[in-house]
């Protein structure tokens, strides 16, 4: 993939997180970047910033499988095509409501889900989504 905007990070996260969601999940995935950047929710107010805070997406984890291949994603590829769109509808239209900062795969219980901030909002897909009233 080219690197040509901040918005390709975005779209790498979304190609990352949700690459077999369907399109509402993805743009659930991207809709939870932008809220984040918004609130400064683990954010520095910047796409990068926000995909590349330490510890927050699990494809930007130095040992994950799927950091090489979103690294070297084609913009040929239709997966890639997806992602991008999901990116710039999730700047046009929430899926999740506002203040929703937090998701994971509905195969993993992940700690920070169970603290008392923590609030469970929708699923999406194999997406569980979350709002932290530590956030606003």
């Amino acid at each position: 993939m080219k690197l040509v905007s901040e918005d390709t990070w975005g779209i790498m996260n979304i190609l990352a997180e949700a690459r077999g969601e369907p399109h509402d999940g993805q743009v659930a995935v991207g809709n939870v970047v932008r809220e984040r950047m918004r609130l400064r929710y683990a954010s520095d107010g910047t796409v990068l910033g926000t995909v590349w805070r330490p510890s927050q997406f699990s494809w930007t984890l130095s040992n994950d499988k799927q950091r090489k291949r979103v690294m070297s994603a084609d913009d040929d590829d239709p997966a890639v095509q997806n992602a991008e769109k999901a990116w710039f509808e999730s700047g046009e239209r929430m899926v999740v409501p506002r203040g929703t900062v937090l998701y994971h795969a509905d195969y993993v219980s992940p700690n920070w889900a169970k603290a008392a901030s923590v609030k469970f909002v929708l699923q999406v897909g194999r997406h569980l989504f979350y709002t932290d009233r530590g956030s606003a």
